[in-house]
């Protein structure tokens, strides 16, 4: 996980479905399809990351401690979870093939498997247009129909808009949204962030958006 990722997905996204199968694995071409959907996404769409994770349902045991291997017939091969719970499974047809487990050694029921979205760009260009700001957000929604196709059983998050962060020096910012019934002013908060909603009338529109200072990063938001 990139020091970039950090910085944008202040708010991730986390859509939980169980690993229900003997000593918490998972079938090879179970992981092998969402990889491929996976790099897909993230070949289309190099505004997001979308990444798979794996982590215990005990929360007193950490996900980097975690042993998991793909028990082939040549032998384990080591997947490292991140603290995180981030993984990567290499895309191999003979493993395919071998019709192989990823086995963890965690007991049966104890692991979950979820996938997580954030913006691969934090910075935001000042001034800049509603839809150019707001494609990240469009863009979730198809990432998240593909990602169902291997996690149906996964519950619908609803991204409604952009968190804007501005540093710390910025003084009273706020952020100008030039539509045309009238100039929209969002004024931040203490902590110098606001959220820009995601407004079906505006994303027609595509009016100008102006910032009073340099935000200094973005966050997808949702409920």
């Amino acid at each position: 996980m990139s020091g970039k990722f950090i910085a944008a997905a202040g708010l991730f996204f986390s859509l939980a479905s169980p690993v229900r199968a003997e000593n918490a694995r998972l079938p090879y071409a179970a992981l092998y399809r969402m990889e491929q959907i996976q790099n897909d996404l993230s070949r289309a769409y190099t505004n997001l990351v979308v990444v798979l994770r794996m982590s215990p349902t005990n929360t007193a045991v950490k996900a980097s401690d975690v042993v998991a291997y793909i028990d082939t017939k040549q032998g384990k091969i080591p997947v490292k979870i991140a603290a995180n719970g981030e993984f990567n499974v290499p895309l191999r047809d003979d493993l395919l093939a071998e019709e192989t487990w990823l086995v963890t050694d965690q007991p049966k029921g104890a692991m979950q498997l979820d996938w997580g979205l954030a913006l691969a760009v934090d910075r935001v260009a000042n001034p800049t247009s509603y839809r150019r700001l707001m494609k990240s957000v469009k863009d979730c929604e198809y990432v998240e129909d593909r990602m169902r196709e291997v996690l149906p059983a996964t519950a619908r998050v609803n991204i409604t808009g952009l968190k804007i962060v501005f540093a710390p020096s910025a003084q009273n910012p706020s952020v100008t949204i030039n539509v045309k019934a009238g100039p929209q002013r969002i004024i931040a908060n203490a902590a110098r962030e606001l959220v820009i909603p995601m407004n079906p009338t505006w994303l027609d529109e595509d009016p100008e958006i102006t910032f009073s200072a340099p935000p200094d990063r973005q966050e997808l938001v949702g409920d």
